[in-house]
This record gives C-alpha cells, structure tokens and sequence, in this order.
C-alpha cells in the first residue's frame, strides 16, 4: 500500500502542476483577448474623437467655407451622436443648456433657433441646434480649427454582461483663428476659446456614437 501511494503522489503533482499551468494560460490569453478587444474599441472612440475635431473645424481657411459645406459639416457632427443624444453646455451664457435629439439643418422643425431656456431641466433646442448657431466653429464667419491635447484625452471602455460596449469620454477642443494674417500672409493661429466635453459613448450597431456630454471651458492645457 505504501508502494502504491508513493508510487501515485509524484504523477498526481506532476498532474496538478500541468492543471495549474494551463488554467494560469489560459487565463492570461483571457486577459489578454480582454486587452486587445479593449485596444480595439479605444482605437475606434479616436476615429470617433477626430470625426468631432474634422466636423467643427473648417475646411477652407483661405476662403472659409461655402454655405454648402458649412451644412454637411453641421449633418457630419449632429451623426457622431446617437439619436435621443444630449449636449449640456455649462455657463452663464445665453448659450446654456441642454440640447437633445438629432435633426437637420435645412429642416426648422428638428432644427430650430436657440429658445432661450438656460435652465437645468430646459430645453435650448436640438443637438442641430447647437451647432448650427452656438458652435463657433460651424459659424459661416468663423475661420476656427479644433486641435485637442492627445495626453488629456480619456477613453474608459467596458462591455457590458449583456455584449454592449460604453466609455466615459473628455477631451478638450482648443479654438484658433487660421484666418490669413494680411501683414504676413499666413495663419493668424489666434487663440479663441478653450472648451471640454465629459460624458459617455456607447457602441450601438457597431458604431460608437455620443449619448450624453457636458461642455464647459477648459484651462489653456500645459503638460
């Protein structure tokens, strides 16, 4: 008997050695599934995050941009958030408020002026709204380019238990006038404003969209 038992206690540790090896690999291929898949998503919430930069910016700093352009770039912003999406601008400006829904610039009904209404519970209009007539960057006088801080830019990623992807989002948009400086002939790259958006992102149909954000300024950044 006593034999047998040392004969079996060596191969029963050898065995649970090669138990604890494979469960400890294949937990750090867990893991790190888990980590490319999050890499995945924060690679997409970037192309998300430029999309804004690339709608509010214009495109022509030379001659500013045609009408036309002007409203592709407002229907290119108000399609980066989902449809029931909301903007809290956070001021003492006529501009406060909320701004809920989609809608379209040529249509007055989705897409009306600013009401007025600067309370908490208020609503200013749509998400059209916004930037169509507060956002200075998609104003047809405006020269204005976005440039964001890459190291303050924040993307948290998480799946939720039912497969549905959400982040927390900030980043920062720094407002410059490119227009041409008549004494040199060259952007004026003047300052304009200083505003961030904290809020939330999720994946719906394969495609990450802004549900909610707060906006409000935002300190000149310095490393």
């Amino acid at each position: 008997m006593k034999s047998t038992v040392k004969n079996g206690y060596p191969r029963f540790v050898a065995l649970l050695a090669v138990g604890i090896i494979v469960a400890i690999g294949a937990v750090q291929a867990s893991g790190q599934q888990d980590n490319d898949s999050q890499l995945a998503q924060w690679a997409e919430l970037e192309n998300l995050h430029a999309a804004f930069h690339a709608a509010v910016s214009v495109h022509d700093p030379v001659n500013g941009d045609s009408p036309g352009v002007i409203t592709r770039r407002i229907r290119d912003a108000v399609a980066l958030w989902a449809e029931n999406g909301e903007i809290t601008i956070v001021s003492t400006s006529a501009a406060a408020g909320n701004y809920i829904g989609s809608g379209d610039p040529d249509d007055p009904s989705t897409c009306p002026e600013p009401s007025g209404d600067t309370s908490s519970t208020g609503q200013q209009g749509t998400l059209c709204t916004f930037f169509k007539y507060v956002s200075g960057g998609l104003q047809q006088a405006n020269k204005f380019v976005s440039l964001s801080p890459a190291y303050k830019t924040k993307f948290r990623p998480v799946e939720n238990p039912d497969g549905q992807w959400k982040s927390s989002v900030y980043f920062e948009c720094h407002y410059f006038d490119v227009s041409l400086d008549p004494a040199t002939g060259l952007p004026s790259w003047t300052a304009k404003s200083h505003v961030y958006l904290n809020g939330e992102a999720k994946k719906i149909n394969g495609q990450w969209l802004f549900t909610q954000v707060s906006s409000s300024a935002a300190p000149v950044p310095v490393p």
